[in-house]
Order: C-alpha cells, then structure tokens, then sequence
C-alpha cells in the first residue's frame, strides 16, 4: 500500500498476505544446492535442455529455414540466370525454376509445420520457470515472506517466465543463421574473395558495436520493467483500496499519482523502443550498403569476365539472408540481457534461491497433471511415512528474531501428546502466533529443534502439511470461487468427507441457506462472507484430509458464542483422532484443555496440565 499511502488515502496497512494453508505443498521439488551460480547463457542451455524433442525440432527447423533453404536458393538463382546467358550451369533452365518453387513452397509449409513444437518449447520453459520460482517462494516464505506487493509478484510470474523463454527462439534461430554465414563465406570467397571480404567487414562490425552496446540494452530494459511494474502494483492497490480512497476524498491526489506513474513508464517504454528500432534499423540497412557493394564491384567483375550474372544473383541472395545475422545476433544478445533482468526480478521475488535453481529440470508435462512430481503416492510428504502416526510432539528451544531486532520467540519448550488439546494463551504480542508459524515452518528458526516421535523434523514446511498436519490462520484466505472450490482446493474428495468437514465446522446451515448451496461464489477474497463463515470455511478446509496435527490460531474469535460452543463440541467430539495446538483467550477453550501455555513477551511463563 505504499503508494497509496504516499496520497494520503489510505490511513493503516491490512494484514500481512500470502498466506496459503499454512505450509508449502509436498510436491514441491527441492533446489539442487550443488548448482553453480549460472549466468543468464547456462540457464538458457538448461532449459533448451529441459525442452527436449522440441528443441531439436525448432533447431531442424532453424537449419532447414535459415540454411539448406536459401544455400538452394541462392544455387538455383545462379543457375538460372547463368543459363538465360548461355553460361554452363549445374542445373537447367527449367530444373533451377523447380528448385525455386520448391524451396518456396517448402518455406510457406514449414512454417505451419514447426509453429506446434516452436510454441510447445516455449511453453514448457515458462512452465518450469513459473514452477520453479512458486516452489522458491513457498520454500522461503518462512524467512523472507513477501518481499513485493501481490501485484507486483503476480506481474513478474506472468511477465519475466515468458520473455526468459522467447530467448530459446533466438537462439535456435541464431544457430541456423550462424551455419548458413559460415558455409556461405566458403561459397562466396571460392566466388570472389575481393567482394566477399568487403562484404562481410560491415557485417562483423556490426556484430561487435551489438556486443559493445549489450549493457545499454540491459538498463533500458530493466528501467522499462521496473516501471511497468511499479504501475501494476499501483492499480492493483487501487483496485482494493477504492472504497478508501472514495472515503478520505484523495481521487485527485490518486489520478495525478498514476499520470506521474505512467509517464515515467512512457519515457522508459520509449527509450527502451526507440534504441531497439535504431540498433535494427542499423543492422537491416546494412542490406542497402552490401547491395551496393555487389553491384559497384560485381558490375566490374562482369566487365573484366571474372564475374557471371548468375555469380551476381547469387551474392544478391546470400546477401539477403546475410542481413539478418547481426540482427539475430542482437537479437539474442537482447534477450540474454533481458533474462538477466527477468532472472535478477525473479531472485527479488524468491531470494532464498539460486538463479540456476528457477531453469533446475522438474517432472513437468504439456499434456497433463505435473502436481505429484517430487512427492510420494497420494501426495504423501516425503521426509517421513504416513504410518508413523503422531505419538508425541517436542518442540525443544525455539527462538526466532525479526531482522535486527530482539528475539519475538526464546528458548520455547512443550510437548503435545497424541489425542491431547494444548491450548497458548497470553496477552496481545506475547508471541503465540510467532510460535505457530515457527512450529509450521512459516519462519525460520533460529534455534532450537522439533521431533515427530523422537525424530528430528528438518523441514517443518514441507513436513507439516495435510494429510499430516493443517492449520487455520487469523486471518484465513479465500479465493473468489465457489465454497466447495474453496473448502476442496482442488484435492480429491467424496460428498462424505466433505459433509463431514462441513457440519464439524458448523456450516451446513449456512450452505442451506446459500442459493446455491456448495456452489455459491464467495466474491474477492470471500467478501460475501461474514468472518465467522469465512473462519468455518477456513476450518472445514483444514478437516477435510482428516489430518493428526490441527493448528488454530483464535479460530473462533469472530463467531458468536452459540456457534463457538457447538464448535468447539464438535471438535472434541473428534479428540480421539486428532491432536489439537490451539492459541485462544476463550475460557470455555482453556478449561477444556489438557494443557495450558502461557506465553509473556515471547517466553513460556506457565504450563499446566488440565
């Protein structure tokens, strides 16, 4: 919210987001710590690695298109116009014509040919690029939360994966151009060695002021991005905010904000286009210089008897496709330059990761469902076995500390017995919610251990996760789709569990009432939803996988007192399946507990059994 903040429209900032079920998913691979620190090149070479069969098909595509075609073309040409002179020719009249249509018809074929495999190898590297960094986010959430506003992490999941991956294009097509100007080189110097040095001396230079001017091209793009990226956060903070906004009376102060927002990324938008057209102009119109340099000095060769007329249309031909050498080598140049930048925003976003772990290769497929890549059967954490039931729960020493700041959490010590309700009670910032989220993984521990079963837990974020474990924040998340869509989140459930986790949460009233029932849209984050519903929707999400372990963190804060009693009666109803970490003020809660923490000032100050 700062920018709105910076109008005057907005007085607080909201709660902290991004919270999702409290933990990463178990799928999520781990990063390949023995990596390299990559540059932007190597990362490339990985993911054209990674995309397999495709890029060979778009790299056949590049060499027929940009090498075997005009090579034929450029023959069949000579051919042609040598034989119009009486000249011997390689082929007749009529064999170059056939040779020209072919070529024609070849290039117009192959472009609807490769068009599947050229977008597939896209595809797939923005996938795994996407992939990647989600898993970096959720694997860091623990240490560095999130670093940006959602609008701005949404914009670079959507933006930075797929301009990494429109490089793979270049490239490929760089290959092609590559092998077509060297075997070209041979043809042309056995030709004229005179015309072809001159020739290719503009091109070259040409290569190298595009490697000169790479770091240029680099900041352009990068102050484009960031610019664009500073607006879409803005309208995304507006869009929330608008009642906000409307209230303090700062429509004015807002609408000037974003014209000072989009003009600043209009003038970066311009420079960034305006030096990318003048570096293509400047290398397409080398076409006009080589042209010229063919006919000054091909008019004398054909003068002085060393130079035919086919010679001449086939150094036209060449020179064509030679054109757009230093173009495509800009090209990739600019590409790298920008994926360096798209690399650099992605590591803001997940900083905890390595470059080279967002191109790291994952079980992903075009073609269908990729979620159970990295975890077990029936998406079973991978640390530990399903049949190692809770017996006992150690949390030993855990200390926590906001960066730069005195610890939040010291030298916390409980235990949960399987089937038991501990309750964490104590006064507002005691640190009983900073336990909870130590406890799941959501921060980073400083100190101290946690055992399941005397075994030490090393990964708490992807150990504590359903089936295993489920957690129901204060402030739960839902997301604008149905009740049903919210409570399932896409797992596979039978109308009896999910009846049972809905009237445990004492919500079938409500799903009566609603017009459509299960199937009703809860609107933007659950608008439509009073907090209490939203906390049941919440809670019959974290009951559906029937989990061991269920952590609340003042669930029942926003509901009345009727439905907080049938609440909680029907979670006891379930004690003897589940184990309960619950931080509550609620007596009737804490007198029904087995054992009760109190927390002061981030210290364990009493513990009684109940």
């Amino acid at each position: 919210m700062s920018e709105l903040l910076q109008t005057g429209a907005v007085a607080t900032q909201g709660p902290r987001s991004g919270r999702l079920g409290g933990a990463a998913p178990p799928s999520l691979p781990e990063p390949r710590r023995d990596m390299p620190a990559a540059g932007s090149l190597r990362i490339l070479l990985r993911l054209l690695r990674f995309s397999g069969h495709y890029t060979v098909l778009c790299l056949g595509y590049a060499v027929a298109s940009f090498l075997i075609g005009p090579l034929l073309l450029g023959f069949a040409t000579q051919a042609f116009f040598d034989g119009l002179a009486g000249k011997h020719a390689s082929l007749s009249t009529w064999g170059a014509i056939a040779v020209l249509v072919a070529v024609q018809v070849a290039d117009a074929m192959s472009g609807v040919i490769f068009r599947s495999p050229w977008s597939s190898m896209q595809q797939k590297a923005q996938a795994l690029l996407r992939w990647n960094l989600f898993a970096g986010v959720l694997r860091g959430y623990g240490r560095h939360g999130l670093s940006h506003p959602a609008g701005e992490i949404v914009t670079r999941f959507r933006d930075d994966p797929e301009l990494s991956a429109d490089t793979l294009d270049a490239f490929c097509d760089l290959v092609g151009r590559t092998l077509f100007a060297a075997v070209a080189f041979i043809v042309m110097w056995r030709i004229s060695p005179q015309v072809t040095a001159v020739l290719f001396v503009p091109l070259v230079l040409c290569s190298f002021i595009t490697r000169a001017l790479g770091r240029r091209i680099r900041a352009y793009r990068a102050a484009s991005r960031v610019a664009t990226g500073r607006m879409t956060e803005f309208l995304a903070e507006l869009v929330a905010a608008q009642l906000a906004v409307k209230v303090a009376g700062a429509t004015g102060r807002v609408v000037n904000r974003l014209e000072e927002l989009g003009e600043v990324r209009r003038r970066a938008e311009v420079r960034d286009t305006v030096f990318g057209a003048i570096l293509d102009a400047f290398d397409l119109n080398l076409g006009n210089v080589g042209a010229g340099i063919v006919l000054l000095l091909g008019a004398q060769g054909l003068r002085s008897g060393t130079f035919t007329v086919g010679d001449l249309g086939l150094f036209v031909v060449y020179l064509d496709a030679l054109t757009w050498f230093p173009d495509e080598i800009s090209r990739l140049i600019g590409g790298l330059q920008q994926m360096e930048v798209s690399l650099e925003r992605m590591h803001a976003v997940a900083p905890g990761e390595a470059k080279a772990t967002f191109a790291a290769p994952g079980a992903l497929s075009l073609h269908g469902a990729s979620y159970a890549a990295g975890c077990k059967e029936d998406g079973e954490p991978p640390s530990f076995s399903l049949s190692d039931t809770l017996q006992r729960l150690e949390v030993l020493g855990l200390t926590y500390a906001h960066p730069g700041e005195a610890p939040a959490v010291e030298h916390v010590s409980f235990t949960l017995e399987a089937g038991t309700l501990t309750a964490i009670t104590g006064k507002i910032g005691a640190g009983k919610t900073t336990v909870l989220e130590i406890l799941l993984g959501l921060r980073r521990r400083d100190a101290g251990e946690i055992r399941w079963n005397g075994r030490p837990v090393e990964d708490p974020a992807t150990f504590f996760v359903p089936p295993r474990a489920a957690f129901v924040p204060q402030v739960p998340r839902l997301f604008s789709w149905t009740i049903r869509e919210n409570i399932v989140l896409g797992r596979p459930a039978d109308d009896g569990a999910l009846s049972q986790a809905i009237e445990t949460a004492v919500l079938e009233r409500e799903v009566d009432d609603f017009p459509r029932g299960l199937d009703t849209l809860v609107g933007p984050r659950g608008l439509r939803l009073s907090g209490g519903q939203m906390h049941r929707v919440a809670a019959a999400r974290a009951l559906l996988p029937d989990p061991e372990l269920l952590v609340f963190d003042d669930v029942s804060s926003a509901l009345d007192a009727e439905t907080e009693r049938e609440l909680w009666r029907r979670l006891f109803q379930r004690r003897g399946s589940a184990t309960y970490l619950v931080v509550t003020h609620r007596p009737a809660v804490l007198s029904r507990a087995d054992q009760v923490l109190v927390m002061e000032r981030g210290r364990l100050v009493a513990g009684s059994e109940g």
